[in-house]
């Protein structure tokens, strides 16, 4: 967050707007160097400052109303993130994001509750309904490659989601990630099994784990 507000009014000049706008990209230097122009309106500071930097070279417009430091990363799942609060990454976004796949996605894919119009979102995109009751369930944070942290669904919830829609997941895919995640340390079946319970899938996911561990 920009943590310096300011009153338009107290400023006599453009150069003290430009100055005070340098100052907080400093700060922005300290967390991925990423600026987004909503953030620099809450601090009441006029965007046309956004357009004279990218002008004169010392950020770059990444993607609509995002701003990166010249020597930042083009961090694809951060950037969505910041764009677009309501959305979870899910499904094979999130195996990608936990490392949980060696599989590069081709699309982003997400999760938002059902009646959340999506018709801002661009790009490359899955956008997949669920209802509010369990459109929280499993909502954790992750750090993408570079550093940034998004928020995604955890392991139990992602495992949930691929058993429900199961005939949409390709045979692989699916084999792979299962038999991983019962060989994962960290797996937290108690968790999965109550997730389970709450998107009425708790027979196929009972029957599918238990038929890995024979």
């Amino acid at each position: 967050m920009l943590t310096k507000r300011c009153n338009v009014s107290t400023f006599a000049t453009k150069e003290e707007y430009y100055g005070l706008y340098k100052t907080n990209k400093r700060e922005y230097e300290k967390t991925g160097g990423v600026i987004t122009s909503k953030e620099v309106r809450d601090s009441n500071i006029p965007t046309i400052y956004l357009t004279r930097m990218v002008e004169t070279g010392e950020i770059i417009r990444a993607d609509r109303g995002i701003y990166i430091l010249p020597d930042g990363d083009y961090d694809e799942y951060y950037f969505f993130h910041k764009r677009y609060k309501v959305a979870i990454f899910s499904y094979v976004s999130a195996l990608h994001l936990h490392q949980f796949t060696d599989i590069i996605p081709e699309e982003i894919e997400i999760t938002v509750y059902k009646g959340y119009n999506p018709h801002r979102i661009s790009g490359n995109v899955k956008v997949r309904y669920v209802t509010k009751a369990i459109y929280n369930l499993g909502i954790t944070e992750c750090k993408t490659v570079f550093g940034n942290t998004v928020k995604v669904y955890d392991l139990e919830r992602t495992i949930c989601d691929l058993v429900k829609n199961r005939n949409e997941i390709e045979t692989e895919l699916f084999s792979k990630t299962i038999n991983k995640y019962v060989r994962n340390k960290n797996k937290d079946l108690n968790k999965l099994y109550e997730y389970s319970k709450k998107m009425k899938i708790y027979e196929k996911a009972k029957e599918i784990m238990e038929l890995v561990y024979e």
